[in-house]
């Protein structure tokens, strides 16, 4: 009888410490600070660890080790409503430096210095058309202004007086004003590849097929999440085709080599 007790004690002792590190990822100290945790020495504080299907036991499901590598306007919205609540615990949100979109190069530097196992990951990410990519970056960045969202004031404050024409010209500028982090000048392509320039992230999605590419990976991966119906912040701007001429296609074409040769994305 002592073994049941102990037993149902230790699993509902499991549930408490699960819906707590679930729904309260961070320890609040008071309204204008927040301590983050702290990594263990094997990283399982800080892990995006999904429930699957499976259950271990009664009270315990399996889980799954998931990092979404977030290319930046590729379809973050739309991933983070399938995962939550436990998106909450990823890495890229529970370390400092490991915040912002980082490339698979610079995750693999800070999760080295804070001990986190970025090789027992399964590491998944979203890509989309180029073309489509820069109006995107256009809008988002002009309805910025006074919110400070993006973490690039220079573009932000200079595209205000910009139609889409101007940040063509801009984009076609190497030496241009750009916030250090440089997040439109790069590829998608270089976000995902390691230092020897093969793709490194275990599963590509496309935008384009999100909720049908998400809801497989879910299946294949048996995770116990639901996939929305329905797109968030989605966009009112128009097809992405209207905002182009030929040297507006001919520019994303060859800034955006390598994603169109390794994608297969065509204007």
């Amino acid at each position: 009888m002592r073994t049941v007790i102990n037993d149902i004690t230790r699993q509902a002792c499991w549930i408490v410490r699960e819906i707590e590190s679930y729904f309260c990822p961070t320890r609040k100290v008071d309204s204008s600070s927040t301590v983050e945790a702290t990594p263990s020495s094997n990283g399982t504080d800080t892990n995006l660890l999904v429930p699957q299907n499976t259950r271990e036991s009664l009270f315990r499901r399996s889980r799954r080790n998931i990092l979404f590598l977030h290319v930046p306007k590729c379809g973050g919205s739309f991933v983070e409503q399938a995962f939550l609540p436990w998106i909450r615990r990823c890495p890229s949100r529970r370390i400092r430096d490991a915040r912002g979109h980082l490339t698979y190069c610079e995750y693999t530097q800070v999760f080295d210095r804070h001990r986190v196992d970025l090789a027992s990951m399964h590491i998944f990410t979203v890509v989309r058309n180029p073309w489509a990519w820069h109006v995107s970056w256009f809008h988002y960045l002009k309805e910025d202004y006074g919110r400070g969202q993006s973490g690039m004031p220079t573009e932000v404050e200079l595209f205000q007086d910009y139609d889409f024409s101007d940040y063509l010209r801009w984009l076609a500028d190497d030496e241009a004003p750009t916030s250090p982090t440089r997040y439109i000048r790069k590829q998608q392509l270089d976000y995902l590849t390691d230092a020897s320039g093969t793709v490194a992230v275990d599963r590509i999605l496309r935008q384009e097929r999100l909720a049908d590419d998400l809801a497989r990976m879910a299946t294949e991966l048996d995770l116990a999440v639901t996939v929305p119906q329905c797109r968030a912040n989605s966009s009112s701007h128009g097809h992405y085709r209207e905002y182009y001429d030929d040297f507006g296609i001919d520019l994303v074409a060859r800034r955006h080599r390598d994603d169109i040769e390794t994608f297969g994305y065509t204007f």
